[in-house]
């Protein structure tokens, strides 16, 4: 059932009065699922209301990096239970929210270092997490079953656990002297992947079909993609030096399209998964990525390489690659990434399995 844009405005103003610290605020993004959070909320508000606790607050997104500037506000305030409704890019901007970056940078033409130091705003803030998105890969590589109203339905129930998050600074696209700092939740695609979405959400402005808008993408991406020179730097003693197609740092085990990209990931594990796609021919290279769905641990294969470690610079030789972050556009190479263990507390449903 869609809500008239009067009742929207009346539920936004519950969030006017927030005086109770310890208040449930959740900050919801109206346009996840192709904007079907928003049209169906009221519905889904009478649904799930006698589930929540009593004092709880709701605060809706209007524009992009929302979720950051209002975690931030939030919990500097001293509020600590913060729900994330939405798709990856919502819950990775709250995510973010929850951090002050204090990053010792040197950029030039030749060097690129970074020494990031994480501090959180709040250390009580735990993060909750209320999938409502339109693919919803953090959720799948964290095994959750239910989302958006079922999963709301069951946030009394939820298990806190501590998690890692992926520190990364990337360089703007558009002013390679600056650099962007960005919580990494799940995963950072870099090269052709990252290439492919955003394409897509630059295509979804005239074509709001996902689908449609993907497959352009994808259309339009494949054919002339080469791959890239870049020199990798692990652990900052182990230099590789190779063409990549495709890179992959992830926290999760699962990438969009469904792929199980590195399957020996554990968000409470210390580690970064580094997956390379090397130097064959973008079609070639993804019909083979496609054929393994995540079931090899790539001992064996001469394409790829899997790597695990605490920190990873990448260092592009040739022209601009694109860095994606949760499914969000972020910027291009140089870019780095590092590890720190459990430094987020969050809740969620508890997992299908055991493995976390």
């Amino acid at each position: 059932m869609k809500t008239s844009k009067n009742k929207l405005s009346d539920s936004i103003s519950i969030a006017s009065n927030l005086q109770k610290l310890d208040d449930l605020i959740l900050l919801i993004n109206p346009n996840s699922q192709g904007g079907n959070t928003g049209k169906n909320w009221m519905d889904a508000y009478r649904n799930v209301k006698k589930f929540l606790p009593r004092r709880h607050k709701i605060i809706f997104t209007k524009k992009a990096n929302d979720g950051i500037s209002m975690t931030c506000k939030l919990l500097r305030k001293g509020y600590k239970n913060i729900v994330a409704v939405g798709g990856d890019g919502t819950i990775n901007e709250v995510a973010n929210g929850f951090f002050d970056f204090d990053s010792q940078q040197t950029r030039d033409n030749i060097k690129f270092r970074l020494d990031p130091r994480l501090e959180l705003i709040n250390p009580k803030g735990i993060l909750h997490i209320i999938p409502s998105g339109s693919r919803n890969v953090l959720a799948r590589s964290l095994e959750l079953k239910h989302q958006g109203v079922e999963s709301l339905i069951r946030i009394r129930h939820m298990k806190r656990r501590k998690i890692d998050v992926i520190a990364a600074t990337i360089t703007n696209k558009d002013n390679p002297s600056l650099t962007h700092d960005r919580i990494v939740l799940n995963a950072a695609e870099i090269g052709v992947g990252a290439e492919i979405i955003d394409r897509s959400k630059r295509a979804r402005g005239k074509v709001k079909n996902r689908f449609v808008s993907t497959m352009a993408s994808i259309v339009a991406t494949l054919p002339s993609y080469n791959s890239n020179e870049c020199d990798i730097v692990i652990d900052k003693d182990k230099k590789i030096s190779t063409k990549m197609t495709m890179g992959i740092v992830a926290n999760g085990r699962f990438i969009g399209g469904g792929f199980k990209a590195a399957p020996r990931a554990k968000f409470s594990d210390g580690l970064l998964d580094i997956i390379i796609l090397k130097n064959s021919g973008s079609l070639k290279m993804l019909e083979k990525f496609i054929q393994l769905k995540g079931t090899s641990t790539y001992k064996y294969e001469e394409d790829i390489l899997y790597y695990q470690a605490s920190q990873a610079v990448f260092l592009p030789k040739q022209r601009d690659v694109t860095v994606t972050v949760d499914g969000e556009p972020i910027g291009i190479l140089p870019a780095v990434f590092k590890i720190y263990h459990n430094a987020l507390n969050m809740k969620c449903e508890a997992a299908a399995s055991s493995r976390f």
